[in-house]
């Protein structure tokens, strides 16, 4: 195996990781982790990974490199969807600033965000053809 491949495993292995960490700190409920957040959404991402495993046991770069790009594509979407919900998601209370404020108790854990886009990034950039 060349080190395309074992950089490509090592991607794939840390979206895994990374989607199991915890992702968001509510206070009274505890760690959200990717299920937590959305299943249908890290179903996607798994599916992906385990696809973008395959390929990078297989030595297919187109492969590795599209579930790279739609892993990356499919956690910003994530992330802003995450970040209207917090701040949108005590929009009922009538007073802004204490809307605000119960807002601000939802808290971003970043360790499960920064293994996946690490993950997906490193799937990107070791896809890449070789010179010629």
């Amino acid at each position: 195996m060349k080190f395309k491949n074992f950089a490509g495993i090592t991607g794939a292995l840390l979206v895994i990781a990374g989607g199991l960490l915890p992702m968001l700190h509510l206070p009274v409920i505890g760690n959200w982790n990717y299920w937590d957040i959305d299943t249908s959404l890290a179903a996607i991402v798994y599916a992906l990974a385990a696809l973008a495993l395959i390929a990078a046991a297989g030595n297919k770069n187109g492969l590795l490199r599209f579930c790279g790009w739609a892993l990356f594509l499919l956690l910003i979407f994530t992330f802003a969807a995450v970040q209207f919900k917090v701040t949108n998601y005590f929009s009922f209370i009538p007073f802004k600033k204490l809307a605000a404020a119960a807002s601000k108790i939802v808290h971003i854990r970043w360790t499960g965000w920064s293994m996946i886009f690490a993950g997906s990034i490193i799937m990107i950039m070791f896809s890449r053809k070789g010179k010629k």
